[in-house]
């Protein structure tokens, strides 16, 4: 996916300089395309809810930057442990998130890092959202 100079979304900026570990592979599979976008699974931050302790209770964290809402992302989970202590993160489809998140919210991925962070501002997540009513499109390498 490559940078959208309307909305100033863009993703796999750096990703082609990604460490060669797992989060380094996660993030030039989510950079490459769409596809490999939707088709990954990253680290979400999660809210509990209350004292129930039922897993499904909660929500996604989000941020506020710029005055815009975004989900972070991480493809590291040791980097979201190393950013947001005693929160507790969830790994999930990113296409999962995309269907999920309500109208407004952008996803932003590694934000701890200026070099490797990747914006989706919430127009985009809405067009990913609007081209997956047919399906949910999947990287040939996931299938």
């Amino acid at each position: 996916m490559s940078a959208n100079g309307s909305t100033g979304s863009g993703f796999g900026r750096g990703a082609e300089h990604a460490e060669p570990d797992a989060a380094g592979a996660l993030r030039r599979r989510m950079g490459e395309s769409v596809e490999g976008f939707l088709g990954s699974a990253a680290w979400v931050p999660w809210k509990a809810a209350g004292t129930s302790g039922e897993p499904e209770d909660g929500s996604i964290a989000h941020v506020m930057i710029r005055d815009r809402e975004f989900v972070p992302v991480f493809t590291d989970p040791a980097e979201l442990t190393t950013s947001l202590p005693d929160t507790e993160a969830r790994a999930m489809p990113m296409a999962e998130l995309v269907t999920a998140l309500p109208e407004g919210f952008g996803i932003v991925v590694d934000p701890t890092s200026a070099q490797a962070a990747n914006f989706l501002q919430a127009d985009v997540v809405a067009e990913l959202r609007e081209g997956m009513r047919g399906g949910v499109p999947l990287d040939p390498d996931e299938r």
